[in-house]
């Protein structure tokens, strides 16, 4: 029975893969599509079906990812996951298909519904009942404000209706526009992780089975960073100079804490979870900067920081679903996700640590790899904001490149981290028992196929930008802008060490020049324990970053297993945030202000019904107004 359901949930993800994959066909070659309205009881709750232009990016995303999860799932998860998945991108799927206010709120809660359901997978442990609960809370608040956002946009055109909606966007009053923006940010950006509204990411990815964090992270993220685009630059465009630079700035913000955040973490993936929250604010900082140069009279590098945001949301679905796929072998192989007790892996999962050095690389935004060619698109685009010559735009401008080049700078130093103490070196503990060497199956496959499409997007970055710069261009009434040139500088970054390596290899290789001698530590002992940990190898950075990092040293006494220490007890290093500190505070106020407010639901039926009594007054007296 248990078979034939994952039969069944594997052929719906290859079905939602096919239905996606048509989508983005017909959005890139025949434009705005609507396939039927469905007449509700009333207007507001008209359900109509289409695909724009700018879905046809997200489609084609989810249809690759869930091509992989449907090879992944053949051998790997239970049944009910994988019918959960494909309930999941089913949901995704009619969000990225709605056009009109009730079926894209009702596709966004059942988002977060089924989403619900697969962090609440392994609910037998406290913790995973903590992440799901705070998910929950924070989802349903941001529903909250998408449905305000859209009601106000529906009022303001008298129809539910997208296409209508988008007519009347150019007589918004800027208030409302405002309203809208803000709250959509908050809404959206609830449930792509931007700081400070990131509090439930980092706790819910790492309890998830990892198929469902690749779905969660590669493809759930990328949907409501969809949405904001579309608000931003559809339904209530234009949005303005001083929203623009509000999203370069929670953009920017976010990029750093993010990336900061995943440098100090040991937990493979909570790090993962945190490095999605660096690109879901790399994204809304090139969304911020195509709205701040609409606003500002320069529509060519609108489109170009445009085809930046979409470029990047593409890439970095394809290659965070690659590394929770990776980070789901290793979970299985070794039972465990935490970097101080990983290593070596590379001589018993050859297969996963191929995928696994190509999607570090991608995250690590290296040529020739795909994140490369977004964010130099998006460099590009904040460098255009210089050309408009003025002052706010210039400062706007300026704090989002050196938030970019810091985050640019400490990504590759978080993932060589990741590689290099999970990989490679020795293993530092005793395996559970004797593993034998990966071979390829539909698993491998799956994350083979999301690499080749990483190395293929960075190579041929044309096949992505040229269609995504006719729908940035289609938005903006602009002509598509032309694919920038490789730098030389970042060719001559990748080929001098290559060269230098190479050099390095020819020498050691002569035999009047190989020197050998052992390893000295310090007349210790030589053993798997000498190596560098995550925590050792963070170490200089946290310290440069202590403003915002707390270090916490903990003791744990009769449960731990440590190579350095005793077995009755394990020292290990946490590290507390300020931001995260400020969201629990928070979530505490909020939990127990919704306790107190139990008193208006003392069970009175007479107390009820002078609510409704009230209600009805309330109401006829704004209506005689």
């Amino acid at each position: 029975m248990s078979a034939a359901l994952r039969r069944i949930g594997t052929a719906a993800l290859a079905a939602v893969s096919a239905t996606a994959a048509f989508l983005a066909f017909l959005a890139f070659s025949h434009g705005a599509t609507t396939f039927g309205t469905l007449a509700g009881p009333i207007p507001a709750l008209d359900l109509t079906v289409g695909v724009l232009p700018v879905a046809g990016v997200f489609c084609a995303l989810l249809a690759v990812l869930d091509a992989a999860l449907a090879a992944w799932c053949v051998r790997r998860g239970r049944a009910i996951e994988t019918l959960l998945l494909a309930a999941f991108s089913s949901a995704m799927l009619l969000v990225l298909c709605a056009q009109s206010v009730a079926l894209f709120f009702f596709g966004w809660e059942l988002c977060a519904i089924v989403s619900v359901f697969l962090v609440a997978t392994h609910h037998e442990r406290r913790e995973v009942r903590r992440a799901a609960f705070v998910y929950l809370v924070f989802s349903q608040a941001g529903a909250a404000c998408v449905l305000v956002a859209l009601a106000l946009l529906g009022a303001h055109a008298h129809s539910p209706s997208f296409a209508r909606i988008a007519a009347a966007a150019a007589s918004l009053p800027q208030t409302t526009r405002y309203a809208v923006l803000g709250l959509s940010l908050v809404g959206f950006g609830s449930k792509a992780g931007l700081l400070p509204l990131h509090f439930w990411l980092p706790r819910a990815h790492p309890v998830a089975p990892a198929h469902a964090s690749a779905l969660l992270s590669g493809g759930m993220l990328q949907i409501a960073l969809y949405a904001l685009l579309l608000v931003a630059t559809i339904l209530a465009a234009p949005a303005g100079a001083a929203a623009g630079i509000a999203f370069i700035a929670v953009g920017t913000l976010t990029a750093v804490g993010g990336v900061v955040y995943a440098l100090v973490d040991r937990d493979l993936k909570r790090l993962l979870a945190y490095s999605s929250v660096e690109n879901a604010g790399i994204v809304t900082l090139a969304l911020g900067a195509a709205m701040l140069l609409v606003a500002k009279g320069n529509p060519l590098g609108a489109a170009l920081a445009l085809t930046a945001a979409s470029f990047h949301a593409l890439n970095h679905g394809l290659f965070k679903g690659l590394l929770f796929l990776c980070a789901g072998a290793v979970a299985d192989a070794e039972g465990t996700v935490d970097l101080e007790r990983l290593g070596g892996l590379r001589r018993n999962l050859p297969w996963t640590a191929a995928a696994m050095l190509v999607a570090c690389l991608a995250a690590a935004g290296l040529p020739p790899l795909n994140a490369f060619s977004s964010e130099w698109l998006t460099f590009r685009s904040l460098l255009q904001l210089f050309a408009l010559h003025d002052e706010p735009t210039g400062f706007a401008a300026l704090g989002a490149i050196a938030g970019l080049a810091l985050a640019g700078g400490l990504a590759p130093a978080t993932f060589v981290k990741v590689f290099g103490i999970a990989f490679l070196g020795r293993a530092r503990r005793a395996p559970k028992a004797e593993q034998a060497r990966e071979r390829f199956d539909t698993s491998s496959l799956a994350t083979s196929g999301l690499a080749a499409c990483c190395v293929a997007l960075g190579v041929f970055p044309l096949v992505a930008f040229a269609p995504l710069a006719r729908v940035s261009a289609a938005l903006t009434g602009s002509a598509p802008p032309a694919l920038p040139s490789l730098p030389l500088l970042p060719l001559g970054l990748v080929l001098l060490p290559l060269l230098g390596a190479a050099a390095s290899f020819a020498l050691t290789r002569s035999p009047n020049n190989a020197r050998r001698t052992a390893t000295w530590t310090c007349g210790s002992p030589v053993t798997s324990a000498s190596q560098y940990t995550s925590t050792a190898f963070s170490k200089p950075l946290r310290r440069v970053f202590s403003t915002v990092l707390a270090p916490a040293q903990t003791r744990t006494f009769g449960s731990g297993e440590s190579p350095w220490f005793p077995k009755h007890i394990e020292y290990r290093t946490e590290n507390r945030y300020l931001i995260d500190e400020a969201a629990r505070r928070l979530g505490a106020l909020t939990i127990r202000a919704a306790r107190r407010s139990r008193v208006v639901q003392s069970g009175s039926l007479r107390l009820y019904l002078a609510y409704a009594l009230v209600a009805m007054i309330v109401a006829v007296g704004a209506a005689a107004r």
